[in-house]
């Protein structure tokens, strides 16, 4: 028996591997969900909205600690000339002396007119409306990459197409050729089509650049560094869930009714308005009372640098001059140039600003929706209008190819109908694609996820 080399039946194993497992050296394929989370993921625009987050959570976290007591530590020296009041008082005449003092303090507010309360609600708002604003983000950057997703894979049925017209051609330059040889059709007839095949080729090439071009453009909103192995992957039934979402389309007051209480613009706008009426409480703040506590140590050392009357040992005058106090201090507002009025009138003004931006946002909404319900009607009209088109294009197809092969028309004429029929699928694609995009919007508006 003839042994195996062993090398060559290593690589023959690595073959059958490679055969058996194309996806291992092809590039994986991105569904619309994994794309979707991916750009979410690493999207700069929601990067900074997160940031934006962190940065209302800290400063809430400063409005709750602001109840807390604060804490200070300190000491002093400074040199004296001359006359100098020793720490017990009394007046004496050197050249130098030196004085050393400590202490420790701390302060905390009593009653504030209920500025922090009312600070601490302020904040709370703004960390949940900029949470809205993140959430508002995600949905947008969802939003452009199931419309790139959507177009790659419009893109690459166009190319199919493309491809399927150029085979056809093909085909017929063949048939064409074999006809010409025995007679049944004059020479001009296959140069005509020979020019169609040329045709139909840059058609498929500009296809392709297409295809690449869409893949392009969609792995640069996903922030890919490397696009050389990107593709998608086509969802398996992309045609039956547009048919069958055909009849589903909900009017646009239930969607705007539905997107009322689910979109995070909405919801941002609300909370940015709750806020600011909590800022008219801190505003008017400034005319109440102020009462703090206030409590310390103190200390000090004083060295007369004096031969002939010497200072008192350090621990001593540490122990004899200690102070402790405490304190409650209470400051009346009386007049304040108008400062706290007007501090109270801009932050109605703000009130009433943000009362209209609601109102705006509303409307943007209800515009929003009215323009994708009108184009998710306009675009079901018109995939049935190109799938009839379609039909009637494919039996006036095979009524001029079965002409063409019996010898009963010209090149020309089957040209004009393959052309017409591969238009009225290109068409069909569009319609399709833009019907699916539509509907999509609509349960964006409604809440619902956009996936397929």
């Amino acid at each position: 028996m003839k042994s195996v080399n062993p090398v060559k039946k290593t690589w023959a194993c690595i073959a059958a591997l490679l055969l058996c497992c194309p996806a291992a050296v092809r590039a994986q394929a991105w569904t619309l969900e994994r794309c979707i989370e991916h750009a979410i993921a690493n999207n700069l625009s929601i990067k900074m909205e997160a940031i934006s987050y962190e940065a209302r959570e800290i400063e809430l976290s400063t409005a709750k600690y602001s109840r807390l007591p604060n804490l200070s530590a300190g000491t002093e020296q400074s040199f004296s000339f001359g006359s100098v009041e020793d720490t017990k008082g009394a007046i004496t005449r050197l050249n130098m002396s030196s004085n050393t003092s400590f202490s420790v303090s701390s302060s905390m507010p009593l009653f504030t007119g209920f500025q922090i309360a009312n600070d601490i609600k302020v904040r709370q708002y703004a960390v949940k409306a900029a949470e809205q604003s993140l959430n508002r983000a995600k949905e947008n950057i969802a939003v452009a990459v199931a419309r790139a997703f959507l177009d790659v894979l419009l893109k690459k049925e166009i190319y199919k197409i493309s491809e399927e017209t150029l085979r056809f051609t093909s085909e017929n330059v063949r048939k064409t050729e074999t006809m010409v040889n025995a007679g049944n059709v004059p020479q001009a007839q296959l140069y005509e089509i020979k020019s169609q095949h040329a045709s139909d080729e840059a058609r498929v090439t500009s296809a392709g650049n297409d295809v690449s071009l869409s893949l392009l453009t969609l792995g640069q909103l996903l922030e890919l560094s490397d696009l050389s192995r990107f593709d998608v992957e086509a969802p398996s039934k992309l045609d039956s869930a547009a048919i069958a979402m055909e009849e589903a389309i909900p009017s646009s007051e239930r969607i705007y009714g539905e997107a009322l209480s689910v979109k995070p613009q909405i919801r941002e706008a609300e909370l940015q308005l709750e806020g600011s009426k909590y800022s008219l409480k801190v505003a008017k703040a400034g005319y109440y009372p102020q009462l703090s506590l206030s409590m310390g140590l103190s200390d000090r050392y004083f060295n007369a640098n004096n031969a002939a009357a010497p200072s008192e040992g350090f621990s001593t005058q540490l122990s004899e001059n200690l102070q402790e106090y405490v304190g409650l201090s209470l400051r009346i507002p009386v007049f304040n140039r108008f400062a706290t009025k007007n501090s109270v009138r801009t932050a109605q003004i703000n009130i009433n600003n943000r009362q209209l931006a609601l109102e705006d946002v509303k409307k943007t909404l209800y515009k929003e929706i009215q323009q994708a319900y009108h184009s998710a009607v306009s675009a079901q009209k018109s995939y049935r209008a190109a799938q009839k088109s379609v039909e009637a294009a494919r039996e006036a197809f095979r009524y001029a190819e079965s002409k063409y092969q019996t010898g009963k028309s010209s090149v020309y004429e089957l040209t004009e109908a393959k052309t017409t029929f591969m238009r009225s699928l290109s068409e069909e694609s569009q319609a399709k694609f833009s019907y699916i995009f539509a509907t999509k919007i609509l349960d964006f508006y409604s809440g619902r996820a956009i996936e397929l």
